[in-house]
């Protein structure tokens, strides 16, 4: 509706001051949505402030636009207008960033490599098309820099926008609706980039309604009841290769020699260092991203999927190496094989999901008794694996019997408000006593039923 009748009373020439308040209300409802959702939500309140205060740049630039319009009759370039234009990129990309920051605490590798795969390739797009063509006509340093400015505020939204959208983290309403706010303004500001250099810009032309639409996109963002899911943590630390995503990756690696070749088709002159430059720096990153994947896959093929522990093939493989180096260097090493006492009674009682906390928690627990590089697996359903590289007969009893207590000193909770207690009985075996890696296993197996059958929640050492 407020996109309507600004058209209607810029065709009809009408009431100037009306049609800068429809233009103007857009980034106002913006940056209104974002503090009242700050007033509302203490969560959000920081990143909320932020992009109120990059709305707030943009409604203040638009009213000194038309003021000095009024004033001057024709605004001069640069102005002071574009101070708050320039200034509103920067608020905005901070703005994101502080999501992004929020849904992904850690190092997220993949998606930042993503993003930058994204990033080089419209980086050299705008470079190509919007940069240099800006320097080629502008005169004066200050406006040459001010010209080049906007396409790089875009290319830096773009950066941000391409981290958070392909980045890890919940998928939500508010986040499609940031992306279409997104795509509107490259999509406008590019656009307007390219008429004012070929001169076939006009005011009151389609992009306004494509801006205004844009910040009504994000003020339905903010103000959607899926808002605070923008915010909430990963659980995942790298996002899925799909074949979305892979799609967008591969478009985005093949803009800069696509363009090179539409461009001498044409018979133009592209910036060949540019696009070499981009190139080569496309390589790399898809490169560095296929890496990641091959090493996300080795990860995932010998990880347990829910407790993060090391699968049983990876634990018996390691075991069999660490067996042979002990037997050649004479150095001990210690086995322990844990079995969590009655788990079935367990998962009759609170159910799967129950069980499931109980082996997440004992992990847990085992991480922090253990001693620094010594390896945890899971072995089987319930059965954990310790391999103590170094570890006398006698150490390897304190690590074990260090693990009975501390897995048994608290109750875990199952469920809210509902709490079990948790024991385990261990078997424990080492070399030099035995140098055959069957053997070491069998004589630990056997170690652990002899702790079981003598009552559980105890130490058993191999005979």
């Amino acid at each position: 509706m407020v996109i309507a009748v600004y058209y209607w009373l810029a065709a009809h020439d009408l009431w100037p001051g009306a049609q800068v308040a429809l233009y103007v209300s857009a980034n106002g409802g913006f940056a209104a949505a974002c503090l009242v959702v700050a007033a509302r939500n203490r969560d959000l309140r920081p990143v909320m402030l932020m992009l109120a205060v990059a709305a707030g740049f943009g409604v203040a630039s638009d009213l000194l636009f038309y003021i000095l319009a009024l004033v001057y009759d024709e605004v001069a370039y640069p102005s002071i207008a574009d101070v708050g234009y320039l200034a509103a990129y920067v608020m905005m990309a901070a703005g994101l960033l502080m999501i992004v920051r929020r849904r992904t605490p850690g190092w997220d590798g993949a998606s930042g490599i993503d993003a930058a795969i994204v990033a080089v390739g419209a980086g050299y797009l705008t470079y190509e098309f919007l940069v240099a063509p800006t320097i080629d006509v502008t005169s004066g340093n200050l406006t040459t820099l001010v010209s080049v400015a906007y396409p790089l505020g875009d290319l830096m939204l773009m950066m941000v926008g391409a981290r958070l959208v392909l980045g890890a983290g919940p998928r939500s309403p508010s986040l499609y609706l940031i992306a279409g706010y997104l795509a509107c303004c490259l999509y406008a500001d590019t656009a307007y980039t390219i008429q004012s250099l070929n001169g076939t810009y006009q005011p009151a032309n389609y992009l306004d309604a494509i801006w205004i639409a844009g910040s009504y996109l994000f003020a339905a963002a903010v103000l959607h009841p899926s808002a605070a899911k923008m915010i909430a943590p990963s659980q995942v630390t790298t996002p899925d290769a799909t074949p979305a995503r892979l799609t967008v990756l591969a478009i985005a690696a093949i803009t800069a020699p696509t363009s090179l070749l539409v461009q001498y088709a044409r018979g133009g002159e592209p910036h060949v260092i540019a696009a070499g430059i981009a190139c080569n720096a496309l390589f790399l990153l898809v490169l560095a991203r296929m890496a990641g994947l091959v090493r996300a896959q080795r990860l995932a093929a010998i990880t347990d999927g829910l407790t993060g522990l090391r699968s049983r093939r990876y634990f018996e493989e390691t075991l069999r190496h660490a067996v042979e180096r002990a037997g050649r260097h004479g150095e001990p090493l210690g086995l322990l094989l844990l079995d969590i006492d009655h788990f079935k009674r367990v998962n009759d009682t609170y159910g799967h999901g129950g069980g499931d906390r109980v082996l997440i928690e004992v992990t847990h627990r085992l991480s922090q008794l253990v001693r620094p590089g010594d390896l945890a697996a899971r072995y089987g359903g319930e059965e954990f694996a310790m391999l103590l590289p170094g570890a006398t007969p006698e150490e390897t009893m304190e690590v074990a019997e260090r693990i009975r207590r501390g897995v048994s000193a608290a109750p875990i909770a199952v469920s809210d408000g509902v709490l079990c207690n948790a024991t385990v009985s261990i078997g424990a075996a080492g070399v030099p006593a035995l140098r055959d890696v069957e053997e070491l296993v069998l004589a630990a197996d056997r170690a652990l039923y002899a702790a079981k059958n003598a009552g559980r929640d105890r130490v058993a050492a191999a005979a």
